[in-house]
């Protein structure tokens, strides 16, 4: 496997536990970076491999990869969050969960989640008010004709009651396998650690095991009420690895896509 760490997105901690764990491993790689707002490439990675091209960054470097046709590249697919309130049900955190589009939700808490349903990063999961949503839809459909928006007033979004979460994890599927975990939020306050409760790596496996997206995503869970619920979904080649073991994650993407 040839890996594609875009430089200009990876915090340079990260960036450097990336490229410690893929020489260890005699993996080659590549460093690029991404014109800001544009799916070009400032310069070239090189000489690549025909096949064998795992890329890790921004949905922009995704983009480059399924143009250029780089396999297995960027996985996406099936990254949508009504998908998911399909699929796993009461087990979702957000299983009460609104999907409409922008224009058309209906007001049904007076403060609330509200987020994409798909993995699009069109704008960041937020809490608002009801008077704050309305600016924002009417900001959107102000700017709907301009081009290059990234948000239209008919794209599906996601609204949810609020739930007080008590503790956050990420965990990398890697080909239908919990390959490595880390603690990421305790309450309102970012909390890193590499410590992950067994139970909450089996109940990721679980929900893994009846249903996946693609063969490279992230599950984060989260316990409130003393019960797990799955957060989101994401892709394993855009979500931060905290405190996860990298070392475990380059193994499985070698060994497993």
């Amino acid at each position: 496997m040839h890996w594609i760490l875009q430089r200009n997105l990876i915090n340079p901690a990260d960036l450097s536990r990336f490229e410690h764990a893929l020489e260890a491993r005699g993996t080659a790689y590549s460093l690029v970076s991404l014109v800001p707002f544009f799916h070009e490439l400032v310069s070239e990675p090189g000489d690549l491999p025909e096949e064998g091209i795992f890329v890790y960054g921004s949905t922009g470097l995704g983009n480059v990869a399924k143009a250029r046709g780089w396999k297995p590249g960027y996985f996406d697919a099936n990254l949508d969050y009504e998908l998911l309130l399909n699929m796993y049900g009461s087990r979702a955190l957000n299983s009460s969960a609104i999907c409409a589009s922008l224009a058309e939700l209906p007001r049904t808490w007076d403060r609330f989640f509200i987020r994409p349903t798909l993995d699009s990063k069109s704008f960041a999961g937020t809490v608002m008010t009801w008077q704050e949503l309305e600016e924002f839809r009417d900001g959107v459909a102000r700017v709907s004709n301009a081009p290059d928006v990234t948000l239209l007033p008919g794209d599906r979004v996601v609204m949810a009651p609020l739930t007080e979460i008590e503790v956050e994890f990420r965990l990398f599927a890697i080909d239908g396998v919990i390959v490595t975990g880390s603690r990421y939020k305790v309450g309102e306050h970012l909390s890193v650690s590499s410590e992950v409760p067994s139970a909450v790596r089996e109940f990721a496996q679980a929900c893994v095991d009846d249903w996946m997206p693609n063969k490279a995503f992230t599950i984060d869970v989260a316990i409130t009420g003393g019960q797990m619920k799955i957060i989101e979904l994401n892709s394993a080649n855009s979500a931060g690895v905290y405190a996860c073991d990298v070392g475990a994650l380059v193994d499985a993407v070698n060994s497993r896509l």
